[in-house]
């Protein structure tokens, strides 16, 4: 039996100049980073014998005798892309449900990509895989993303990722040992109780893009990225530090929701304010918006208050990780 496991992530500063519609034009740059929250797919090649020979369990179960019955699209067109036959039992899981900002989707493709090519003894680079699940996502399945968060999940660590046509590179963040503990100490997410798709959520967004009105704040939140780093990797107080950049998430957050209608809502609204009331020094939503999860930055007991308010299963901490997807073998 095989196991991918790929980290979620958090994208801090510089969502949505990684959508081709924008860094085709305009550079674009993200930062964020892989926390410890995974999602799981296992693969386990069924003898010939079997009834059906391709079992697939994830919110439901499918039990097919061929790729082209497949239903899970993901699962379909990798199998047919990378020319898979063997019959097989898959099973995929997550620390975290889908559809809540945590770039899931796209950690399932890569984990998943990642797992038939080692399945056939073959290891691609971090590079391949990120681009192997951004060609899956966008050409082969049509989906309205962008492209950090296959870049997250197959590096893995806190970077700032820079887009430009076809090509990106990475730049990641150097900061000592005390400040990452810092704000390892300092994540929580909290649940906004509204799961959301997000090419939904992008429509809208996309549009204006395109027609340029979104122009203006797309290149300062471009430019965000880079104050952001600079900060993190400044010398000096690592609570000055953090705060600082989380008053910047709180600027970034506020350009975000300028970007379209559907970005925020009255929920939301109102769920970072009472964050912010609680001891948060910034934050944002995560993702494309309309639902998910509020990352907040701020004192320990920050996340004591959120859990009575909002309640407590609502309320994750989460700490960064620096592995992105990697495969097991079990024998």
């Amino acid at each position: 039996m095989w196991i991918s496991k790929t980290p979620l992530r958090v994208s801090f500063l510089g969502g949505g100049t990684d959508y081709p519609s924008y860094f085709n034009k305009h550079p674009g740059a993200v930062l964020g980073g892989t926390i410890d929250k995974y999602v799981y797919t296992q693969a386990l090649r069924l003898a010939a014998i079997a009834p059906q020979r391709f079992r697939i369990t994830y919110r439901t179960t499918e039990s097919v005798n061929c790729v082209d019955e497949i239903r899970h699209p993901v699962i379909r067109e990798s199998l047919r892309e990378y020319g898979w036959a063997e019959p097989l039992n898959i099973a995929t899981m997550s620390d975290l449900p889908g559809g809540t900002g945590l770039g899931s989707s796209s950690s399932f493709t890569v984990g998943f990509i990642n797992l038939l090519h080692r399945m056939r003894g073959t290891e691609l680079t971090r590079y391949e895989l990120a681009r192997h699940a951004i060609h899956m996502e966008q050409e082969i399945l049509g989906e309205n993303v962008g492209v950090q968060d296959q870049i997250h999940a197959a590096f893995g660590g806190l970077s700032r990722y820079e887009f430009s046509g076809s090509s990106f590179s990475i730049e990641p963040v150097r900061m000592s040992t005390s400040r990452r503990d810092l704000i390892n100490r300092s994540l929580v997410l909290v649940y906004s109780g509204q799961d959301r798709s997000a090419s939904a959520v992008l429509e809208a967004q996309e549009k204006r893009t395109k027609s340029g009105a979104n122009q203006d704040y797309l290149r300062e939140m471009y430019a965000l990225t880079r104050t952001g780093v600079s900060i993190l990797e400044a010398e000096g107080s690592d609570r000055a530090a953090l705060i600082a950049f989380a008053e910047l998430l709180d600027h970034g957050w506020k350009l975000k929701r300028q970007l379209s209608h559907a970005v925020s809502n009255s929920t939301i609204d109102d769920l970072y304010i009472a964050g912010k009331s609680m001891g948060a020094w910034g934050g944002k939503l995560l993702g494309a918006g309309g639902g998910g999860f509020v990352l907040f930055i701020g004192e320990q007991e920050m996340a004591s208050a959120l859990g009575a308010r909002f309640g407590r299963n609502n309320v994750i901490t989460v700490r960064l990780t620096e592995a992105g997807s990697r495969v097991r073998e079990f024998r």
